[in-house]
């Protein structure tokens, strides 16, 4: 007889923590390899079950989150896998995986964010638009936290900024080098 939609979600629902488990494992360096197996497993235990009636909303709801649950953390999973393949991820001495941000040198050197603030001081003076001595503070800051977000949407590449006048406004343009 075919087991009952509860039965099943709770079945899934375990299997899902012990996959779930052996991956924290992996990612800690307690396993050597990926879980792939039992990866492969669940993704078939869910596309059969996928395929199943279930008659009450609130056991479909259920499916669903479990099923919504698993393929994020496939996703994440992955993901850190392929960083870790292709070194944005490294495993420690104690075998844990962490990201590579330590390592890295800055995105920006803070003589060039300075460079670029004054000259976009200069640039607003000399579009009539008005400038203070003491927004010099701010503009760093501004340009240093602009150039973490676009270095780590680059791929962690150096950022300078190139700053000029066009149609009468100051414009700062960021390149990745």
């Amino acid at each position: 007889m075919a087991e009952e939609p509860r039965e099943m979600l709770d079945r899934l629902e375990r299997d899902l923590a012990a996959l779930k488990h052996e991956y924290d494992l992996f990612f800690n360096g307690k396993r050597r390899a990926e879980p792939m197996k039992e990866r492969k497993e669940m993704e078939t235990k869910l596309l059969v079950e996928s395929r199943r009636t279930i008659v009450v909303n609130a056991d479909q709801l259920r499916f669903n989150n479990l099923s919504g649950r698993y393929w994020a953390f496939a996703n994440l999973w992955t993901r850190m896998v392929r960083d870790l393949e292709e070194g944005r991820m490294h495993r420690d001495a104690g075998g844990t995986v962490r990201r590579a941000s330590g390592e890295r040198e800055e995105p920006v050197d803070r003589e060039h964010v300075d460079r670029a603030a004054e000259a976009l001081l200069e640039a607003r003076r000399s579009c009539g638009l008005p400038c203070d001595a003491t927004d010099i503070a701010s503009l760093r800051e501004t340009l240093y936290a602009r150039a973490l977000e676009i270095s780590a949407a680059g791929g962690g590449k150096k950022v300078e900024f190139a700053v000029s006048v066009e149609k009468g406004k100051p414009k700062v343009k960021a390149v990745l080098r």
